[in-house]
């Protein structure tokens, strides 16, 4: 039988397994026929010996206590997992005495080996159970020979949620039957983490199974894992965040799908009593400037109007005015605001300047005073001055 341990550490390709790890002792089936070797000793006729029952089983203590059911379950998906979790793929995994490799530590004795076997020579034989086919030194032939060992013991991990074996550390010749007898095991410990001081042979790194499915998961997930290695806790650990990001961030996109689709719903139509068109804002600016240009071309001609009218422009200023106003309407307003208002250019003159059409010999009116000092300050001849007030009568 077994003596059960939990530990909370195991291999990389193992996370997220609750490992128990057991021994399990069987009975030596030795071959008593005319073949036997000189020595008495011989083993089945295909050299494999029975190392764990087929189907469920357990010990005659009642272990595992820590599997639901209470029993290891031996079958073609634990064989699958013991062939992929086993170390020394490249080398040999070793049969000792009464268990001394998992003691030698506390007790300081050797641990000579009694024999060796390869994860190659173990089979699983449906209804039968698995079968070990070990190389036992001379020295352990002479033990069997004697029938000084009875008992093969096998020390293998297992998982406690389905009670399936997960890997095979050692075996050891025994004479406890059903139970091994250690007290306390304590170096069973060792055994998920694969303590490679604990092993004879250390395990190599190629020869360890990792999921496929798990690198490309995180190669997809930018963590690169060199080849040849296992990931470590850290990387996990790293992966599950990153994981973790992912779906916060595509809860973050549906969430805002759904704010838009909820906008959408509210507001099937815009309301036009409250939003304008951008064509129809484009075209009301457009005849705005239009309208902007026109009254200015307005308020100039409008302007030279009413000064001419006001006295303080001649009528054959207008043109020019109006250019000036359109260059510029601040330089028409400093010329026109210099300017004093004639009253003669507001009245008509009737008694002082003759009409030319009915006597064109008759001479000009003589000027005043006051329209001597404006022609003389705008820097007119008296005459030109006096045409010109004549010429704005007639015109009235």
């Amino acid at each position: 039988m077994s003596k059960t341990k939990t530990t909370n550490q195991s291999p990389a390709h193992l996370i997220g397994i609750a490992l128990g790890v057991a021994a399990l002792s069987s009975a030596l089936v030795v071959n008593t026929s005319a073949s036997s070797t000189s020595a008495g000793f011989q083993l089945g006729e295909d050299g494999y010996i029975q190392a764990l029952p087929d189907g469920h089983f357990n010990a005659v203590d009642g272990r595992p206590e820590d599997v639901p059911g209470g029993k290891w379950l031996m079958d073609e998906v634990a064989f699958a997992a013991l062939k992929a979790n086993t170390p020394h793929q490249a080398g040999d995994l070793v049969i000792d005495y009464e268990h001394q490799t998992l003691n030698k530590e506390q007790n300081g004795q050797p641990a000579p080996a009694s024999g060796w076997f390869h994860i190659d020579d173990v089979q699983y034989r449906p209804g039968q159970g698995l079968f070990v086919k070990p190389r036992f030194t001379d020295n352990a032939i002479a033990h069997l020979s004697a029938k000084e060992y009875r008992y093969f013991s096998l020390v293998f991990g297992y998982d406690k949620a389905t009670g399936r074996p997960q890997f095979i550390h050692s075996a050891a010749l025994t004479n406890r039957p059903g139970v091994d007898g250690l007290q306390p095991l304590a170096a069973l410990a060792a055994l998920a983490t694969l303590n490679a001081n604990a092993l004879p042979h250390p395990p190599k790194s190629e020869g360890l199974h990792v999921n496929p499915l798990l690198m490309k998961l995180l190669a997809a997930l930018g963590i690169e894992i060199a080849d040849g290695s296992e990931p470590t806790e850290a990387q996990l650990n790293d992966a599950l965040k990153r994981i973790d990001d992912l779906v916060k961030a595509a809860g973050s996109v549906d969430g805002l799908k759904q704010e838009v689709a909820a906008l959408s719903a509210k507001s099937p139509t815009i309301d036009l009593t409250k939003y304008v068109p951008i064509a129809t804002v484009n075209a009301l600016r457009e005849q705005l400037v239009a309208l902007t240009a026109e009254n200015g071309v307005l308020t100039v001609e409008q302007t030279v109007k009413e000064a001419i009218d006001a006295g303080k422009a001649f009528e054959c200023e207008r043109q020019y005015l109006i250019d000036l106003g359109k260059q510029s309407m601040a330089a028409l307003t400093a010329n026109l605001g210099e300017r004093v208002a004639i009253a003669a250019l507001t009245a008509k003159q009737t008694t002082t300047v003759p009409d030319p059409s009915k006597d064109k010999d008759t001479k000009l009116a003589a000027l005043t005073a006051d329209q001597i000092k404006l022609a003389d300050s705008w820097g007119m001849s008296h005459a030109d001055f006096a045409k010109a007030l004549a010429a704005e009568q007639e015109q009235k």
